[in-house]
């Protein structure tokens, strides 16, 4: 969101005043997105999405809700698969060149029924578990030239998440535990948007963020950038800290003067067990 904030004002200082107090007559957007992580080069997730977001001065203030979906396959402690529904509300303010956003997050996890352990065997798992997150991020927008922007930010993220875990009983039993995780992460990225087209009204750019957490099994960036967003609960280390890598690029295009499209892609270097890639994508329309 804070991206969507800076190609605003950019366009904004960028185009004839007549245009600018059109920008600035825009004052609610709605998208919609959807994507996909791929973990490990094998399994994946995918998770849609929609949000409405409403513009107050120099301010903002929304909130979305979004539906994961995970792979069927487990890991080595034979995490089960949990569908996950959320509600995220967001907020942030712009002082000059830098700028303030904030989260919270609330969710519901569903354990289905699963085929789960060497043997096939059919597992109920008759419960659901809780998702909670909130995280704040600080930004400071630094002008390149004419038409880019380099944006270091720092970023402090709590979340915990209800897990199920599949054991065995010495009989030989298949059962299923349900465990809380949490932890807290912070990371420290860089990114860097340029400006291009006709009034500027496309953009484009890289991302690169070190990231740690005290668990790694919960982190949700927040932290490393909201492209990262859908990876919570895939570790199968409980309690495990980590520092890694991300790095990927973004891309927004004006299709119209109140239509946008968005792209993401993000890919972890160094993580704990299988890396993990990101690709996302979004329609916006602003009135």
């Amino acid at each position: 969101m804070r991206n969507l904030y800076l190609a605003l004002l950019v366009y904004a200082v960028s185009t004839p005043a007549y245009a600018a107090e059109d920008v600035q007559d825009k004052r609610w957007e709605i998208g919609v997105s959807g994507g996909t992580t791929l973990i490990g080069g094998g399994d994946d997730q995918f998770y849609i999405a929609g949000s409405i977001t409403r513009e107050i001065g120099d301010a903002y203030i929304g909130i979305s809700a979004s539906f994961t979906d995970p792979s069927e396959t487990q890991g080595l402690l034979r995490a089960v698969p949990a569908r996950t529904q959320q509600i995220t509300v967001i907020g942030g303010i712009g002082l000059n060149a830098v700028s303030i956003d904030g989260r919270i997050s609330l969710g519901r996890r569903k354990f289905d029924t699963e085929s789960l352990g060497s043997d096939g065997n059919v597992v109920l798992v008759d419960s659901s578990g809780e998702i909670f997150g909130a995280g704040l991020s600080l930004t400071y927008d630094i002008p390149v030239g004419e038409n880019g922007f380099f944006s270091p930010s720092i970023s402090a993220d709590y979340d915990s998440v209800d897990i199920g875990r599949l054991a065995t009983t010495p009989g030989g039993r298949l059962l299923t535990v349900e465990e809380r995780e949490d932890g807290v992460s912070g990371a420290l990225a860089f990114s860097y948007v340029h400006l291009f087209g006709k009034a500027a009204a496309h953009s484009a750019g890289p991302y690169v963020a070190i990231v740690a957490s005290s668990n790694s099994t919960v982190f949700s960036p927040g932290t490393g950038g909201e492209r990262m967003a859908q990876l919570a609960a895939i570790r199968n280390a409980p309690g495990q800290g980590d520092v890694w890598m991300e790095v990927g690029g973004s891309a927004s295009f004006g299709l119209s003067d109140t239509l946008r499209l968005s792209l993401s892609a993000t890919q972890t270097l160094g993580f704990i067990g299988p890396e993990a890639t990101s690709l996302g994508a979004g329609l916006s329309i602003s009135f």
